[in-house]
């Protein structure tokens, strides 16, 4: 499950550019995070500087290490909140990205006014992609993509922050969203309905093997 794949499809349905995306990322927190923008077709680029929460082989995604400008007008900045750099803002205003998107979702982060708030300044739309793992096996899943507007209490420690230059674009996101949260809620509810029968026939086998040592052990006394 993956909140970058509406971005990935959005481009490919509303954009008029025939030229290859390209991802810059910043920092990034797994390597199939950075493959799957791959995988669509893009190019990837990891920026001077670039950080991870985990050991990342570029060669494998496959990016590479860009230089200064090479962002210029990229299709995608992406970031992982707690790995911020002080000169985000800057890097932003300079290489004006097409979307924007802070990776903050179970970071713990009490409150993304501020940096929702610095998107908007900067011209972006901005949008929150909700998360939930409120299940019985914390299995998480994409609820809904959807205007910052639209979450008037937001769950800041289950949201990501995506802002989008061209407001158009972002409405069609947001529909191109809608079907894509829709279909992940099924994966979502099938998965812990699995996770739930093999959690069943688990006990039951537990139980199971109990008894039959009970009664193997009854025999022996016997």
């Amino acid at each position: 499950m993956s909140d970058d794949i509406p971005i990935i499809f959005a481009e490919d349905i509303l954009s008029t550019d025939r030229k290859t995306p390209v991802a810059v990322f910043l920092s990034a927190a797994s390597t199939s995070q950075m493959q799957q923008y791959a995988t669509g077709g893009w190019r990837v680029l990891a920026a001077p500087g670039f950080k991870s929460s985990i050991e990342i082989d570029l060669a494998k995604v496959p990016a590479s290490i860009c230089g200064e400008d090479d962002p210029a007008n990229c299709t995608l900045l992406s970031c992982e909140v707690t790995l911020l750099p002080n000169d985000a803002g800057a890097r932003i205003s300079r290489w004006k990205p097409t979307v924007v998107k802070f990776n903050s979702a179970f970071y713990d982060v009490a409150d993304a006014t501020a940096l929702a708030s610095s998107l908007a300044n900067m011209g972006y739309t901005v949008l929150g992609a909700h998360w939930r793992d409120d299940n019985s096996f914390a299995i998480r899943s994409l609820t809904n993509i959807n205007h910052i507007s639209a979450f008037p209490a937001p769950e800041w420690d289950r949201m990501s922050l995506i802002g989008i230059r061209d407001p158009a674009r972002a409405e069609g996101l947001v529909k191109i969203a809608r079907l894509y949260v829709g279909e992940e809620k099924r994966i979502a509810d099938l998965r812990v309905a699995n996770a739930l029968r093999n959690d069943h026939i688990a006990r039951l086998e537990e139980a199971l093997a109990v008894h039959q040592d009970s009664e193997v052990f009854k025999l022996r006394r016997s």
